[in-house]
């Protein structure tokens, strides 16, 4: 089963996103996600979160539809999209919208929260239609393929811990069994070899972030 996680924020690119959540089998909204996932053109299974930032309009215009809202006091110790993350069955792939153009701190924390989940062993994929952010927890690995190889994309491996044994393939900076530390930007603003559509990442340890950017 796959489940969308739609969260707030500017920046989401929504007909890739009505794309991307069509392939999934249940969609949940974190608060003001369900105002993104109305404008993207999708109704959620459910919406979750404390409302503090839901639209009132739009709260109503998803239950006259059957939405069902999972309400949580505003003094809680998860976020709104922690809260619909953990929800989701653990056997599920996640596919996690959420703006990456926002506040740094929100985006920090979602990337970090990202990893930890991915490290409990969740599978994850954290889009805003436009960059992809894919956690590793090693040993790991992965292969992108079909990649639109241009200007615009810049790939870069971020370390979230000590990271051993990073090998990659199709990159135009190749790595070959290198450990990587965070803080380093060795890893970062890397391409994909020209005429490539495709890459793959392993590691052999740690907790290294794969993001895909495009300008």
């Amino acid at each position: 089963m796959r489940t969308a996680v739609i969260a707030g924020g500017p920046g989401i690119d929504k007909d890739t996103v009505n794309a991307v959540v069509s392939s999934c089998d249940n969609v949940i909204a974190a608060d003001s996600g369900a105002a993104v996932a109305v404008s993207c053109g999708i109704v959620p299974q459910k919406v979750t979160g404390d409302m503090d930032s839901l639209n009132a309009d739009i709260a109503d215009f998803l239950r006259n539809r059957g939405v069902e809202f999972e309400v949580y006091p505003v003094e809680k110790d998860m976020s709104d999209s922690e809260l619909c993350l953990r929800s989701v069955p653990e056997d599920d792939e996640i596919i996690w919208v959420c703006s990456m153009a926002g506040r740094p701190d929100h985006n920090l924390a979602n990337l970090m929260l990202a990893v930890k989940l991915h490290e409990e062993g969740r599978s994850i994929t954290v889009t805003d239609g436009i960059n992809d952010f894919i956690p590793l927890s090693g040993p790991d690995e992965i292969e992108f393929s079909g990649v639109l190889n241009d200007d615009d994309l810049v790939i870069s491996l971020i370390p979230f811990t000590n990271v051993t044994g990073v090998t990659s393939e199709g990159l135009y900076y190749k790595l070959d069994n290198k450990d990587l530390v965070p803080g380093s930007t060795l890893s970062i603003s890397n391409k994909l070899v020209e005429g490539a559509d495709s890459f793959s990442v392993k590691i052999k340890s740690g907790n290294l972030g794969v993001l895909l950017v495009r300008s």
